[in-house]
């Protein structure tokens, strides 16, 4: 069970931990990613993911991008983020970028989060919520923590790459 968890918008000053719990959170899908891919193509094709990742994440805090970013904090502690977006005419929420660091992984934060980011969806008036996740096995967490929040159906997507 979860100890009590504070949520609360993101404040420029969390910039920081936010990165550190992404880092931590993102290092062990990255590794399989260069994995999957091998050394030849690895290199290259996942050069630039991790800085492009990070410059995502301070999009998403930018006051002006039109997400919603909450942190988590337990005791004190930020140990999770979410980014949400809201399409006003779709009706449509959608979970972008989001981590619970590794240390705190697996004690119900993940679930918690969802819940409140669907319960905000829900009060904004949102019909449907939308998560992307990767299908590989480094990100299998992550897709039973979003089954779990009530995500599903879905449709499967394959990136492919060839060394030229």
């Amino acid at each position: 069970m979860v100890d009590t968890l504070d949520f609360r918008p993101f404040e420029p000053e969390d910039l920081p931990r936010l990165h550190t719990i992404r880092e931590a959170a993102f290092r062990p899908i990255f590794g399989s990613f260069r994995k999957l891919l091998g050394d030849e193509i690895a290199p290259v094709a996942l050069a630039n993911a991790e800085k492009e990742q990070a410059a995502h994440l301070d999009g998403l805090c930018d006051p002006d991008s039109g997400h919603a970013v909450h942190v988590v904090e337990r005791d004190g502690e930020i140990v999770a983020f979410c980014a949400v977006s809201l399409d006003e005419d779709s009706k449509v929420g959608e979970i972008d970028l989001n981590a619970v660091h590794p240390d705190h992984q697996g004690k119900g934060i993940g679930a918690a989060m969802y819940r409140f980011a669907l319960a905000g969806m829900r009060d904004a008036g949102m019909r449907v919520a939308t998560v992307g996740t990767g299908g590989d096995a480094s990100h299998a967490p992550a897709r039973r923590a979003y089954q779990k929040a009530g995500f599903g159906p879905s449709i499967p997507g394959i990136y492919m790459y060839r060394a030229l």
